[in-house]
């Protein structure tokens, strides 16, 4: 009588779980999961593909820079840049696929677990059902009930098995709830970078922009002419020389007068605000990429806006230096002074609205955006419309994306 009750107890239990529909949706998570794992190895199949390639552009561009200076040398160097971006859009694409896929995969092992954790929820329902039946037999109930002392052991043995099933389910339950939650954190890190590649995506797209404009500007300022290209070359370095040379040396006076006069704190931290709307950067701080780096560094990030957009103070300061250019050839620019030896640059502006030796203060417009070729103030290399701005540190160039916050 009770080896039956035992096989009805089994035979009740596997039931249960069949009839629970989170046994069926599990098996059909895992197929997913395993669909979704054959997708994530062939995006990193391509994506290793893509990193061979990248490393052959990355070489005829190393190869390039040791060249002399030539023109066809700088159109062959910015067609390779223009190559390696677009392989690299190519490569974010595929990363942003891979990620989505992981997220895809993530969520179903979360479906999976929270599935698992209703069959456990209902198995220990189970259990503690049957426990609580068996506890209102008095051990005189159950020996009357079976009066052969084995089918007595019987009894409490089966109690037992009901009692560990129990605790393992019990075990089972809090593990898949520790999986859930590591699950989870998982899928936010995922989204998180999700959100860091499309951004990335956009800059890429952004710089291959300015690539083309780039090549297309210069092959039109020279007309393919070798002679007007080492002209232009020598140009835009004197100018740029001229440029540090002058910030550099009136900085130090500057400075030091302010500091005399407590007109302008030089101890303490500046906390600076974007001077444009928070955009897309085109280059970066010493970037790798830039096209002219054989002449000098690119000392500050290019931020995309529109041809004349205001350009507001960041911080409070004092204005150092203004050039307003009234040709396309040479860019206008303004230097601030800020508290903390930070100072800070704009250049390829259309329009200049403050006065050296003036002070301004956050938030106030001191100029329009510029960049657009051929514009006043846009200068000789720009690339197309946006704002060049520099972060110095007691003189020394510094990547501006570490002071910048968001107010």
């Amino acid at each position: 009588m009770l080896r039956k009750n035992y096989k009805k107890i089994a035979i009740a239990v596997i039931c249960l779980a069949l009839m629970t529909p989170s046994f069926y949706a599990l098996a059909d998570t895992k197929a997913d999961i395993l669909n979704l794992s054959d997708t994530i190895l062939d995006k990193k199949d391509q994506l290793e593909k893509i990193e061979d390639e990248l490393k052959e552009y990355q070489k005829k561009i190393d190869e390039a820079r040791k060249q002399s200076v030539t023109l066809k040398n700088q159109i062959e160097l910015l067609t390779n840049h223009i190559k390696k971006t677009e392989l690299e859009i190519k490569e974010t694409n595929l990363e942003i696929d891979e990620m989505n896929s992981d997220i895809a995969s993530i969520n179903k092992e979360i479906t999976g677990v929270q599935k698992n954790i209703s069959l456990q929820k209902d198995l220990i329902g189970y259990y503690l059902k049957e426990i609580q039946r068996l506890d209102k037999k008095s051990p005189l109930e159950i020996i009357l009930l079976h009066p052969f002392f084995s089918d007595f052991f019987n009894e409490l043995s089966y109690m037992r098995t009901l009692q560990d099933n129990l605790y393992n389910s019990v075990k089972i339950l809090s593990d898949l709830n520790v999986s859930l939650e590591n699950k989870q954190s998982d899928l936010k890190d995922k989204k998180d970078a999700s959100v860091k590649l499309k951004k990335n995506l956009e800059n890429k797209k952004a710089k291959l922009e300015a690539q083309k404009t780039g090549k297309t500007f210069l092959i039109g300022q020279t007309f393919a002419s070798e002679s007007k290209f080492q002209a232009l070359l020598l140009e835009a370095k004197k100018e740029e020389q001229d440029l540090e040379s002058d910030i550099t040396t009136m900085e130090k006076k500057v400075r030091e007068k302010l500091k005399q006069s407590d007109l302008l704190p030089y101890g303490g931290n500046v906390v600076l605000t974007w001077p444009v709307p928070k955009n897309t950067i085109t280059t970066e701080f010493n970037d790798p990429d830039y096209p002219y780096r054989y002449l000098f560094e690119h000392t500050g990030i290019d931020i995309r806006a529109p041809q004349g957009t205001a350009v507001t103070a960041p911080a409070p300061g004092y204005v150092l230096k203004v050039y307003q250019s009234n040709t396309w050839r040479k860019y206008s620019y303004i230097v601030l002074l800020h508290a903390g030896g930070i100072s800070t640059v704009y250049i390829h502006l259309s329009r200049v609205y403050v006065k050296p030796d003036t002070y301004v203060s956050r938030g106030q417009v001191i100029g329009r955006s510029g960049g657009t070729p051929r514009t006043v103030g846009a200068g000789l290399l720009t690339t197309g419309p946006h704002l060049h701005f520099e972060v110095r540190s007691n003189s020394v160039p510094a990547d501006p994306l570490k002071y910048l916050v968001d107010i």
